[in-house]
């Protein structure tokens, strides 16, 4: 009789440890595989940061050990909903693709400028909130209700600054209806209206989709490329607060970066070309190079990286 129940007992002790093992590996799966919301596929050269984790796949059970401050090639980014909204990078090292943190690698620039912020470690200001109760409140005219992304304008005056800039549209946004969300120069991010709802700014077929900001002019090497950190950090916040990708505006009405003279280009309702000529003649004056939508966008995404 005794060694009946002790056999009972050694049976009911295996089938708590098999439904143990089974409730524990289930967690542990759920908290390791990444549920992938978004993914978009770019051509970037990075650097591993020391101690990065480095895994053969986004499911993370198997770490792989890379050598610190390996130079890699990053071929695809993946969004995730279920790990404190992570991004990764997929990497490819020695013609083998893996999976890092994109808080654990650092872009290698092209452009001089945003060589130039990377050193400085990407420095950026905080956004400030004035939100101002005049502007007209209307939905964003998207599925979810969200912006799909980001317009960038430039004032288009000389020698203004963000409060005066600031201060005029709200004056005279009753006779004008026009107004952007945010204001950005070398030291500010100053975000005058919600950007829970659209602004107009870009025209009918830009308006109903994008969050918009605007950029006073900046004449020294410093302040213009503060300024561009800035932007791209408001715009790298957006994207990410938004689970967005950061790509560039395409023909087909793609992408989540825009200039306004994209918007012109390729969806129409508006003429307007900024910050096109501002952004190409101050990098020609203030560093001896050129800026153009590509740059930004690669920019954007190491603020985002970072995020």
């Amino acid at each position: 009789m005794a060694k009946r129940k002790k056999k009972q007992n050694l049976i009911y002790l295996s089938l708590i440890i098999i439904v143990a093992a089974i409730i524990g590996g289930s967690w542990f799966y759920s908290h390791h595989t990444r549920e992938v919301s978004n993914s978009y596929a770019v051509s970037e050269t990075a650097t591993l940061s020391s101690g990065a984790r480095v895994y053969n796949s986004l499911s993370a059970i198997q770490r792989a050990n890379l050598p610190d401050q390996a130079l890699v090639k990053v071929n695809r980014y993946y969004l995730t909903s279920n790990d404190n909204d992570d991004t990764y990078a997929r990497i490819n090292y020695n013609g083998k693709n893996y999976f890092v943190r994109a808080t654990d690698i650092e872009l290698k620039m092209n452009n001089e400028i945003n060589s130039y912020l990377t050193q400085s470690g990407l420095p950026h200001a905080k956004i400030t909130k004035q939100i101002s109760s005049i502007f007209e409140q209307r939905g964003y005219s998207t599925s979810s209700g969200n912006p799909r992304g980001v317009v960038i304008h430039d004032t288009g005056n000389e020698n203004s600054t963000i409060s005066s800039e600031v201060s005029y549209m709200k004056q005279n946004y009753s006779s004008t209806r026009v107004f952007v969300h945010t204001f950005i120069d070398n030291q500010q991010i100053i975000n005058i209206a919600d950007t829970k709802y659209m602004a107009e700014g870009a025209g009918p077929y830009a308006n109903p989709y994008f969050v918009q900001f605007e950029m006073p002019h900046e004449y020294t090497a410093a302040s213009f490329a503060n300024q561009l950190g800035n932007a791209a950090c408001y715009t790298a916040y957006i994207l990410k607060q938004n689970n967005l990708p950061v790509t560039k505006g395409t023909k087909d009405g793609g992408g989540t970066v825009w200039t306004h003279a994209m918007i012109s280009s390729y969806l129409g309702g508006t003429d307007h070309e900024d910050p096109i000529s501002y952004w190409s003649t101050a990098a020609r004056k203030l560093f001896g190079t050129t800026y153009n939508i590509n740059n930004f966008v690669e920019l954007v995404q190491a603020y985002y990286n970072q995020m």
